[in-house]
């Protein structure tokens, strides 16, 4: 149901921000990196915060709406925040679908509507389910979103497993819920590689960039309503973590404990960037170096993390080591996260240009010359992106130092947890828009 909600604004928005120039539009297509940077948790907040029973919301219009706590508001929450992702990715590729087919389908009579779904949509269909699969295991993995707005009676896989393994302590069931999970996920991820193969395949087709059109009047009937859901649902619920949490911001930094967390989560976060873009280049240099970079077997394996669930993988390490600890949990999201980074890092490789490809042969010592003295420097400006994004997802997650529960030790997202946890609501809001600052500000000067 999330990702329905998510393609529902998502598709329509990225028609107009590919095929129409509108003020906002820039804007629109900025947010796709929210997903990827913003943690789930600040969200919850967000929602708590705007739409809460004492939130923004009801103080506004006076009102007293409590279905945010309900099936209905957690697949509002995931479908909102998802969005931008399935808008960027369509974008892309919508901008720049050849034209030929299109124009003889009209030759022949076809309505518009007729040419969308026969022609249009049939070239978006592997770009669109390749954007669809990661936000499917996106939300099939809510954790922290579903524990803080489900009701009683309403969960999920990942959250059953959490509360068979730390609260009813049946580690049998537990088991079994992790088993079938990751199950599940598996034939996912499977048939998302298929999918991404097709994508991939097809981007040969691709022509030029189309020349966007200035927006039909007739057109805001359906634009503006877009918008109005974006802002209400998406962009109103993140200014309201910084609105609610800014009367607390002296109380939260007045804490000693504030500060330690502080410190834990920057240096976790920056050695977790710095280990998954290390292996992230390792990886893609050895694929690029061994000529099978069309291997299935080799990209199938920087995939494999995604279909293990945090809160499994971090049970499995604290049955397994019995005691959690920060070099532990810095090895369990490295292992996580560096997919992630080899994503954008294989990308950036995969476009330097031939010719420096064999410049690089002819004036190198050997392929280790050649990756410190061509390949590092022309990879600069991903490796970077790539720390910037895992950073940014270790500095979020609280779902790992949860489960490991690491003795007298906070990171910022778990000391947000608890705050939230114990209905500190204004204080958890102080530290989430602490942490959506921090990442805005390192990915920000990052991409810069």
């Amino acid at each position: 149901m999330s990702l329905l909600v998510a393609a529902a604004v998502g598709i329509p928005m990225a028609f107009f921000t590919s095929r129409r120039n509108f003020p906002g539009r820039r804007f629109i297509l900025s947010l796709s990196a929210v997903p990827l940077c913003v943690p789930t948790l600040i969200v919850a907040l967000g929602y708590v915060s705007f739409f809460g029973v004492n939130g923004t919301f009801n103080k506004i219009f006076h009102t007293h709406i409590t279905s945010l706590y309900s099936f209905t508001g957690i697949v509002i929450a995931q479908g909102f925040y998802n969005f931008p992702f399935i808008t960027g990715v369509i974008t892309d590729v919508w901008s720049q679908l050849p034209q030929e087919q299109k124009f003889a389908a009209r030759m022949l009579g076809a309505s518009e509507p007729r040419v969308f779904f026969t022609v249009t949509l049939r070239q978006l269909a592997g770009a669109l389910a390749a954007a669809c699969m990661p936000i499917f295991l996106c939300c099939f993995f809510s954790f922290m979103i579903v524990l803080l707005l489900s009701p009683p009676g309403v969960s999920t896989l990942e959250v059953e497993i959490f509360h068979s393994l730390r609260t009813t302590l049946n580690l049998t069931e537990g088991a079994k819920l992790a088993i079938l999970e990751t199950v599940t996920t598996m034939g996912i991820m499977f048939l998302y590689l298929q999918l991404t193969k097709k994508s991939q395949a097809s981007s040969s087709d691709i022509d030029f960039a189309v020349r966007r059109k200035k927006l039909p009047p007739a057109e805001l009937i359906f634009l503006l309503p877009l918008e109005i859901l974006i802002f209400l649902f998406f962009l109103a619920p993140l200014i309201s973590v910084f609105v609610s949490g800014a009367p607390k911001f002296a109380q939260v930094f007045s804490s000693p404990r504030f500060y330690s967390a502080a410190l834990n989560s920057l240096y976790i976060g920056c050695c977790t960037g710095f280990f998954c873009t290390l292996i992230a280049f390792v990886y893609s240099m050895a694929v690029k170096l061994s000529g099978h970079q069309g291997s299935a077997l080799l990209q199938t394996i920087p995939m494999l993390p995604m279909a293990i669930s945090s809160v499994v993988i971090s049970w499995t390490a604290a049955v397994i080591f019995h005691r959690g600890s920060v070099p532990l949990l810095i090895f369990l999201q490295t292992m996580m996260y560096w997919p992630l980074a080899y994503r954008q890092i294989q990308s950036g490789i995969n476009r330097i240009s031939p010719e420096t490809v064999s410049a690089a042969r002819l004036i190198s010592r050997g392929p280790l010359d050649a990756v410190l003295r061509v390949y590092i420097p022309a990879s600069l400006p991903v490796l970077l992106s790539a720390f910037a994004f895992t950073f940014a997802t270790s500095l979020g997650d609280a779902t790992m130092p949860l489960i490991l529960s690491i003795r007298d030790f906070d990171t910022l997202a778990l000391y947000t947890y608890k705050l939230a946890g114990s209905y500190r609501f204004d204080q958890a809001s102080a530290c989430g828009a602490l942490i959506a600052f921090i990442t805005m500000i390192v990915v920000g000067v990052i991409k810069k």
